[in-house]
């Protein structure tokens, strides 16, 4: 879809290609402007104001043909100037309502051009639906901007941090393995977003500033940005986000209110992952639920012989009386007592939706999802699903998949075969977050299951710092009660896992594909 012959064949699917075309050019003008602003705030600004001068000279609604060409051109208005030049006529209310809330999902960083034409075809039927009226091309609302200008005002990220990572590199005298070069490469790079992002300094700057250093003294000056960055205030209280503290080693104590966490219900699409996990694990899937069915109570039972309960055992009593008239000393075990043996248990599964869970990692968790959810649908336990993933403290993205209230169904079959990887991984906030949900649980054994490839890694979280905070975050949680079990992927763990779990049972598995198969021995062990 990136070449232009693909784009033009994509409008020749449609019966009106001059549609296609133009909602195409708009919807891709408003995914490039959402990302420009959330990657370059202060050129953001500049972006808004451009694109409100913009609307003020777009034609009237009395200039256009007809409303299918106005529900277009407010569309467009909407989207990337976020007002219109003029009332919205009533009969265009409904579509443009619509219309905004269908493009939404271009405005996430994840988005791309696939995304758009997706987006187009949606809203190309929504249109075509309600307005009958030929459609005619509409002028463009403004030229995109060009990033290699930015990167000639601005700078360039990713060349300013792999030039400072090289000039480290050189100061200790030695290449580190590629694992640890390309995670000090992200660090430094998330470093120089954040700068521009917060501060207003620009990468260009920063190179500068470098090129200037001897190689000693580059360690000290990246020290004092990550000083500008972190040497801020908790944040502010935000509708239906969830503020949590971060612990700093640095120092020995809490940070307020120091990430947000943003739920999100995940959407869900086609269950043909479902389904062919299901048909490649038949074997085993019956076998599990033939062993999970042996794990599950009796349910109501009547224990008889008792020495107090509910009700009397007739035939203890009968043949007390018979002791009695025989002379002989009576059994008191005369009352039968009702218990009702059901399990107690509530988990949730908190699996890695990091960007480095990208292919093995995220199938692999998946089908031990799927694998999970049939065993303990058979068994009866109250079992949520939560995904995590952000970028920065202050979005902490919690992915809803399965809440406990929800019934495990084809909607939660598709949501689960609908996980991808995405981007960070600032693990604490979403345990922290998944232990306030089990706090509210009546069961009487909570559990948290981490399905993670590896260390913590976001901007400005990384290393020390964020093995120490996942280390209290889990501490917390068995504070509380919840008993926490992690099960990582990653072969090279061992040099920090100990540290980082302390306070929860642990596993490596040093062939992703065993998951599915380790995690229902490790659930069946710990709970029966």
């Amino acid at each position: 879809m990136n070449q232009t012959s693909d784009l033009k064949n994509f409008y020749a699917l449609f019966p009106e290609p001059a549609l296609a075309e133009d909602l195409v050019t708009i919807l891709e003008d408003y995914r490039i402007n959402s990302r420009l602003k959330a990657e370059y705030p202060a050129l953001g600004v500049q972006i808004s104001e451009m694109n409100a001068h913009e609307v003020s000279k777009r034609p009237s609604m009395d200039e256009l043909a007809n409303d299918k060409q106005r529900a277009v051109e407010l569309i467009a208005q909407q989207l990337i100037a976020g007002t219109t030049k003029e009332q919205v006529p009533e009969g265009i209310v409904q579509t443009l309502k619509q219309a905004l809330s269908i493009s939404q999902s271009l405005s996430s960083p994840h988005a791309d051009v696939h995304e758009t034409a997706r987006v187009a075809a949606e809203l190309y039927f929504l249109i075509d639906d309600n307005y009958q009226e030929p459609y005619q091309h509409v002028d463009y609302f403004s030229a995109q901007l060009d990033q290699l200008q930015v990167n000639k005002n601005i700078g360039n990220f990713g060349r300013t941090a792999r030039k400072i990572s090289e000039k480290l590199d050189s100061e200790s005298g030695k290449s580190p393995p590629d694992d640890d070069k390309n995670a000090n490469e992200f660090g430094i790079r998330e470093l120089l977003r954040a700068l521009y992002k917060e501060k207003g300094i620009k990468p260009k700057a920063v190179e500068s500033r470098i090129d200037a250093l001897e190689p000693n003294k580059v360690r000290d000056y990246l020290s004092d940005l990550e000083t500008l960055i972190t040497d801020e205030n908790g944040l502010q209280s935000e509708r239906d986000t969830y503020l949590y503290p971060e612990w700093g080693i640095d120092i020995k104590d809490y940070r307020l209110n120091w990430s947000r966490v943003r739920e999100r219900f995940l959407e869900g699409g086609s269950d043909k992952f479902y389904r062919d996990t299901i048909q490649k694990y038949a074997g085993q899937i019956k076998i599990i639920r033939r062993e999970f069915q042996m794990l599950r109570p009796e349910g109501v039972v009547k224990l008889r012989g008792q020495f107090d309960g509910d009700d009397i055992d007739l035939d203890a009593t009968v043949q007390y009386f018979i002791d009695k008239r025989l002379r002989l000393s009576p059994s008191e075990r005369n009352y039968v007592r009702t218990e009702n043996r059901t399990r107690d248990i509530a988990v949730a599964f908190l699996v890695d939706m990091s960007g480095s869970t990208a292919g093995a990692t995220i199938l692999c968790e998946k089908e031990a999802l799927v694998l999970m959810s049939e065993a303990l649908a058979e068994l009866g336990d109250a079992f949520a699903i939560y995904g995590f993933s952000g970028y920065g403290r202050d979005n902490v993205m919690f992915y809803i998949i399965k809440d406990f209230e929800d019934s495990y169904d084809q909607r939660v079959q598709c949501k689960i075969s609908t996980m991808t990887n995405k981007q960070s991984t600032r693990v604490a906030p979403a345990i922290r977050h998944t232990t306030t949900k089990l706090r509210r649980r009546e069961e009487k054994t909570k559990m948290l299951i981490l399905l993670s490839d590896g260390k913590p890694l976001d901007r400005d979280y990384h290393g020390n710092y964020a093995i120490e905070d996942t280390r209290m975050a889990l501490r917390e949680a068995q504070r509380y009660g919840v008993k926490s079990f992690c099960i990582t992927v990653d072969r090279e763990a061992a040099e920090y896992l100990p540290r980082m779990y302390a306070d929860s049972r642990w596993v490596v598995i040093d062939d992703v594909l065993k998951l599915p198969d380790k995690i229902m021995r490790i659930y069946k062990r710990f709970t029966t």
